[in-house]
């Protein structure tokens, strides 16, 4: 058959969903990258089958949220519990990208969260998912931090009650992953030259040329036709600092600086 007949492949957002605050979050920037990029959306509820089989055990056992109540994990229990949870979920996705065109389907699968995330994440365009699941914090939560350690896609990372947010603030080293994160960022930055910012950094190494770096990254913009603003900085120490003053917008990071998620507390956007 001839190739150039086949239909082009549609690409493919994954949210991850749970009943969390984060997870909305998710859902929703979601939506909007899906939007944006004319992706397909698959939201992706996991019955985390280490809670199942903790249901099998005999010291297994859960406290009542409103009577605080200890009763023994029933297997049966649980499951009727995790496809209501699934049935609510699908609902406010559902309701979520009826505001949209966007094209969406809702899965449920069943076992460990971490593989299953990142098998169902193989070839997608993005991966979205709460910063610290039903736990309220700023810092990366264990199924996140796992996420972040051993996915080869880029991860949007939600606190609660944010979705997308602009201006996107990258920052460019040079790197590999640095120049596919401004790339991605100017996908969403929609033609508006106050929802893109750059933040050239040297990675510590003295013999970085800034103004250099500050010019290969312009050549990347004027190629696209699009505008930033930048700064410039040679330690992380005032890289770290700005990130703090300039709070708001979602951070671009290129994979190698993970590390600078814990610095954010906002909407961030890890790109390999």
């Amino acid at each position: 058959m001839n190739e150039a007949l086949l239909p082009e492949r549609t690409e493919r957002i994954v949210v991850a969903l749970d009943a969390s605050p984060q997870s909305v979050a998710a859902l929703k920037a979601a939506v909007e990258l899906a939007a944006l990029m004319e992706a397909e959306l698959e939201g992706l509820f996991i019955e985390d089958i280490n809670l199942l089989n903790l249901c099998n055990l005999p010291f297994g056992r859960e406290i009542g949220s409103y009577t605080a109540s200890m009763r023994r994990l029933d297997n049966a229990g649980m499951e009727r519990q995790l496809r209501v949870l699934a049935a609510a979920i699908q609902q406010a996705m559902a309701r979520a990208a009826a505001q949209t065109s966007v094209r969406w389907h809702f899965e449920v699968r069943r076992g460990p969260v971490v593989p299953e995330l990142l098998a169902a994440a193989q070839s997608a365009a993005l991966l979205s998912l709460g910063r610290a699941g039903q736990v309220r914090r700023k810092s990366l939560g264990s199924t996140a931090q796992s996420i972040v350690s051993k996915s080869d896609r880029p991860l949007l990372i939600l606190g609660e009650g944010s979705g997308l947010e602009y201006p996107l603030t990258v920052v460019y080293t040079g790197s590999p992953a640095s120049q596919r994160a401004l790339n991605l960022a100017l996908r969403l930055a929609r033609n508006d030259r106050h929802a893109l910012r750059v933040l050239v950094w040297a990675g510590e190494q003295d013999d970085i040329d800034l103004v250099q770096l500050q010019a290969e990254a312009e050549g990347l913009l004027e190629a696209a036709h699009a505008h930033a603003t930048f700064h410039t900085m040679r330690r992380a120490a005032t890289l770290l600092a700005t990130l703090r003053t300039r709070d708001g917008g979602t951070l671009v990071l290129p994979g190698e600086h993970a590390a600078l998620l814990s610095e954010h507390s906002g909407p961030a956007l890890l790109v390999p």
